[in-house]
């Protein structure tokens, strides 16, 4: 499946964010810091050490993490990750074999059995990445993510207008997304929203995003063209950049999707 879109379903209570279009690239760019120590959990052979407790390989050290995290190591890193953060070395010899299992149970199901945020590990994060790209993370303060997505965003838009003026070959800066927008972005991430960049008008100066809502999110899963992405989505705002003011602002089309919300946050 192609084309320029993120697609965002945040579940509040489980604290998870489901996502597309958000590349390992934008999630490192946009976490406070890179960890320290991961342990993975999906059994394949990419970390350089093995806890001895689990069985599970780790990687540890930032630059190692990082380099693990956006493919730049040796060996099989183009397929799914699945991971943990974890903060002392001897913290994974503290889980029990139910606790183990848990992990076993959700890298091989892509959900969880019990929420992988654990106090023994002090964990900021869990992430999955299914076979469909999709990425699945859970996140101790779910606010992160708005920088994550804020990160992802200004590249969506700077290789829109790069593939657009790719004559002039001009540095494009895009300014951060304010934190009223996200306020009200905010409200409908529980819908399943998709930032149609493949979509955009651009018009004296401006980009205007569509912002849609997907009217039945369970049917991600059966995405496999870019026309299934839109088949049973509705448009519900535009998402406008100002390329000389730099400044980005919500137009909202149909409020009832935004107020619904509001009173869940």
């Amino acid at each position: 499946m192609r084309g320029n879109f993120i697609y965002i379903n945040w579940e509040q209570v489980n604290n998870l964010v489901i996502s597309y279009g958000i590349t390992a690239a934008d999630f490192i760019n946009g976490i406070p810091n890179v960890p320290q120590r991961i342990v993975l959990i999906d059994g394949v052979n990419e970390g350089t050490q093995v806890n001895g407790h689990t069985r599970f390989q780790t990687v540890t050290g930032q630059n190692s993490v990082r380099e693990f995290l956006i493919g730049k190591t040796n060996g099989p890193t183009n397929g799914p990750k699945m991971w943990l953060d974890y903060h002392e070395a001897d913290d994974l010899d503290l889980l029990m074999p139910s606790e183990i299992a848990e992990l076993l149970y959700m890298a091989h199901m892509m959900t969880h059995f019990h929420l992988p945020l654990y106090s023994k590990l002090r964990n900021d994060y869990a992430f999955l990445t299914t076979p469909e790209d999709f990425v699945k993370v859970y996140y101790r303060n779910l606010r992160t993510f708005n920088h994550i997505l804020d990160i992802s965003l200004k590249r969506h838009l700077r290789l829109l207008h790069s593939n657009r003026w790719v004559v002039f070959n001009r540095p494009f800066s895009v300014s951060d997304v304010p934190s009223d927008v996200f306020d009200q972005l905010t409200a409908v991430f529980s819908e399943g929203v998709i930032f149609a960049f493949d979509q955009t008008i651009e018009r004296k100066r401006h980009y205007l995003i569509p912002l849609l809502i997907q009217e039945h999110p369970e049917r991600q899963n059966w995405w496999h063209e870019q026309e299934d992405v839109y088949a049973t989505a509705r448009r519900v705002a535009t998402l406008i950049y100002d390329v000389d003011q730099k400044h980005w602002e919500l137009d909202i089309i149909d409020k009832q999707p935004f107020i619904e919300n509001e009173a869940d946050l």
